[in-house]
């Protein structure tokens, strides 16, 4: 049996302790760590890379909200289950593509659920790497839809408001997924240029000056790209100029 590695984060001696309580029922999750705070859980996280995190928000020091930020720039597929006393980071919890948002007081039924929905992710996105790596194609889930794009007809994903919008020469596709975890998705060719914009750089032809940002153009097309000042010489390096 395949086993699913879990940390968990939070203050709260006791609320660790139900938690490891009633993971420890399912034999398909392996507890490997546990922190009291945000920045003890980034360095657990960057050392066991867990597949699933259960992470308070209210801690001392750097808040589980924006530990978790920082573990999803390096991991975008690392599957978060929020455990907290609070309902109003609900939205902002979502915002990041967090697995579960479960409010305390804890139910071992509703912990059950969201590990369930964590693990069926995982196994999700594992599917779409092996299709990726077979047929070049990519999977994402366009409201009750899958779909699967060719690889090389993307030209860039773009981030806006709570979707992403992914551009060919002829259309777009929407999709929940964050630009972190279609970067996870795709070939290292894909780069995020800017904090909305995630680029094929095989299919750049031109990139202009404008303004504080660079724009990106493309053959076949009037869609435009755009790369921020700060990344703009991993660019040229990443394309060999």
């Amino acid at each position: 049996m395949e086993k699913y590695k879990v940390i968990i984060a939070d203050d709260d001696h006791p609320s660790r302790m139900i938690l490891m309580h009633f993971i420890q029922i399912l034999p398909e999750y392996e507890i490997v760590q546990e922190a009291s705070n945000g920045e003890e859980f980034i360095q657990l996280v960057m050392r066991e890379e867990p597949e699933i995190v259960l992470v308070d928000i209210n801690m001392p020091g750097l808040n589980g909200m924006e530990a978790v930020k920082i573990c999803k720039e390096r991991y975008p597929s690392l599957q978060v289950i929020f455990t907290t006393g609070y309902d109003e980071f609900a939205v902002e919890a979502f915002n990041i593509s967090a697995a579960d948002y479960i409010v305390k007081p804890i139910e071992r039924t509703r912990l059950f659920m969201a590990l369930e929905k964590a693990k069926k992710l995982i196994q999700f996105n594992n599917g779409s790497n092996h299709l990726q790596k077979k047929a070049n194609k990519l999977a994402i889930k366009s409201n009750n839809t899958f779909l699967y794009l060719s690889v090389d007809d993307i030209l860039y994903a773009e981030k806006e408001g709570r979707k992403t919008i992914l551009h060919t020469i002829n259309s777009h596709f929407e999709t929940s997924e964050s630009l972190q975890e279609l970067e996870g998705k795709l070939p290292s060719h894909f780069y995020k240029t800017h904090r909305s914009f995630l680029v094929n750089l095989k299919k750049i032809t031109k990139i202009v000056s404008s303004g504080e940002t660079y724009q990106v153009f493309f053959n076949g097309t009037e869609k435009i790209a755009y790369i921020s000042k700060l990344k703009i010489n991993d660019v040229h390096k990443s394309m060999g100029t």
